[in-house]
């Protein structure tokens, strides 16, 4: 050891330090040796050679064209989105505005689509602030047997109710005499596309409606009543609905349906927490 220490000082000659990695030729060279079996180990280039090419299939042309001009408003991809699974797919105007953060800039769209056909408005017999919204599309479904009707309504949302002489003369009522259309006007209510409104100044007037919108309005007052009296029972008057709440483990609408009805209304405020989402009931 000291003579090498000693010959690495005096300058001698000492053997050269080869790198680990051997030349590019080298390896490539050894890559296409021939192996015992007859055969060779083929470089990158030729595992790429010999791949096929890939060939893309063709994208089928469903005759959809991207139009900036016809994108959906804010209003249709919130009604989309609070659409409930089951027939029939209302959702309460004042939903929407907790979902679009602007109230004035909802109801203006609302309203728009409302002249243009897409969605017809329904009042419901809870409250006279529960109005409802109904896809147009849906609307005219269900009026299949009664296009005529499904018009006048459409035409005629905003107002919510219509006279029997306005469907008279919107060529609703079939038949030739008074009885016949007076079975006419008695088959739209059996079928539910119309309920007896009260109170109209002696004029027989009618509210729009679909079937099945009487359960629906039930299962929403129900859901509205027990989960304020979970909030009024509560000890600061508020509620974790970030968990499940038990009195609403029942309800066909699910709990975030009744926690934004009581938003909406103005009854609670929804409060964002470190331990989690709060509901709030409001001081009157």
């Amino acid at each position: 050891m000291e003579r090498r220490r000693c010959a690495k000082k005096a300058g001698g000659s000492q053997k050269p330090q080869w790198s680990n990695r051997r030349p590019l030729i080298e390896i490539e060279r050894l890559r296409r040796r021939e192996t015992d079996e007859g055969g060779f180990i083929r470089s990158h280039q030729d595992e790429q050679a010999r791949k096929r090419p890939r060939v893309e299939e063709p994208v089928a042309d469903d005759g959809w064209e991207f139009d900036p001009d016809h994108l959906p408003t804010d209003a249709e991809v919130a009604l989309d989105f609070l659409k409930p699974r089951q027939p029939p797919s209302l959702v309460l105007v004042s939903h929407v505005p907790g979902v679009l953060k602007d109230r004035g800039k909802a109801e203006r769209e609302l309203r728009k689509l409302a002249q243009e056909g897409k969605i017809t408005y329904l009042q419901l017999p809870t409250s006279s602030a529960d109005v409802a919204v109904l896809d147009g599309d849906e609307y005219r479904a269900l009026l299949s047997e009664k296009a005529a009707f499904a018009d006048f309504a459409l035409r005629n949302a905003a107002k919510l109710y219509c006279t029997r002489e306005e469907l008279d003369k919107a060529g609703c009522l079939e038949g030739d005499n008074e009885r016949e259309k007076r079975a006419a006007l008695d088959d739209l209510r059996r079928l539910g596309f119309l309920r007896p409104r009260r109170g109209g100044g002696g004029e027989d007037a009618y509210w729009f409606a679909v079937p099945q919108g009487g359960d629906f309005a039930r299962d929403v007052l129900a859901g509205r009543e027990a989960l304020l009296n979970s909030l009024q029972r509560a000890k600061y008057k508020e509620v974790d609905v970030s968990r499940s709440v038990p009195s609403l483990e029942r309800s066909p609408l699910g709990q975030a349906f009744h926690v934004r009805d009581l938003v909406g209304r103005g009854d609670a405020d929804l409060l964002e927490r470190p331990a989690g989402r709060f509901l709030r009931l409001r001081r009157r």
